[in-house]
């Protein structure tokens, strides 16, 4: 995996196209309509953080000819790692200084930004994760650092309930590889451990190819397991009601993702055939139960 670049960069321009196509993305995202349950500064300060997760993101998965991803991925890396310093050609780039706008007033450390960018980083060469830590720690750096970033701007604790941030933000993304296996095969990249791929007799091909044998169904079935067990953990982690209350955006959101997570699991993990998503109705349905759990308990 590669290393943070932290040498200054040379000059460049911001990518305004790509922060368009990001706020598009996360208009259309499966978390956008729990952003209505927060405050509206709360509200203006996730969308736009959402929308620098977006922008990095794609930088590292959307095949872009126009433009260097790995300079644009070296400037954000190098302004975290320098305590938001702005990269050469940045200084009159709005959205970078919204970022680090909302960074300073919700006092999130830049190490926790800096993160997220190292796993987009890593993104960029051929995927192989060798062992269950390698994959926790990619599971941080894709979710868990989100979270906790999203701890201060939803205006809860961040050394309180940062351990909740890590174990739902493990959860979501080994939901989103369970979900997102034949799409990342299509770009050469494996996130199931490698070591317990040998385990069960699975090999890159199968993975590749969606050879979906017995082995490779107990070894999703082995990675389903710890998600599900990181949902329980988070929620009895969130027990006290000021922070259920606090935390009720993540909570929407842990609603929806969950009910993923348990469709995958019913359709016998046939996610190489179709990308197993909610629909309209099934999205209102989750939300609707989660809005009856709140009014039933005060909350």
């Amino acid at each position: 995996m590669t290393e943070p670049t932290f040498s200054t960069p040379s000059p460049l321009s911001f990518d305004t196209e790509g922060l368009e196509r990001a706020r598009a993305g996360v208009r259309d995202s499966s978390f956008y309509r729990s952003f209505s349950l927060l405050e509206p500064e709360s509200r203006s300060d996730l969308y736009d953080f959402y929308v620098f997760c977006r922008v990095v993101d794609d930088l590292a998965d959307e095949p872009r000819t126009d433009i260097d991803v790995r300079s644009h991925l070296n400037c954000w890396s190098w302004s975290f790692a320098h305590d938001f310093a702005t990269p050469p050609g940045w200084e009159k780039a709005p959205f970078f200084l919204r970022t680090v706008e909302i960074a300073k007033k919700r006092q999130i450390p830049a190490s926790l930004y800096g993160d997220i960018v190292r796993g987009m980083q890593d993104d960029l060469s051929q995927v192989r994760i060798p062992d269950i830590p390698a994959l926790l720690r990619y599971c941080y750096r894709a979710a868990g650092a989100v979270g906790r970033i999203c701890v201060p701007i939803f205006g809860g604790d961040l050394d309180r309930l940062g351990p909740y941030a890590d174990l739902l933000g493990e959860a979501f993304q080994l939901t989103n590889i369970l979900r997102d296996i034949a799409q990342d095969a299509a770009r050469d990249r494996i996130y199931l451990p490698a070591d317990r791929m040998r385990h069960f007799g699975v090999s890159d091909e199968d993975v590749l190819t969606g050879r979906l044998h017995d082995g490779m169904r107990a070894l999703l079935t082995e990675i389903w397991t710890r998600s599900e067990d990181d949902y329980e953990k988070a929620r009895h982690l969130l027990s006290d009601p000021a922070d259920r209350r606090t935390m009720v955006a993540a909570r929407a959101m842990e609603t929806v993702y969950h009910a993923i997570h348990k469709k995958i699991r019913r359709t016998g993990f046939d996610v190489y055939r179709q990308r197993i998503r909610l629909g309209p109705l099934e999205k209102a349905s989750v939300l609707l139960r989660l809005w009856r759990d709140r009014k039933a308990v005060g909350l």
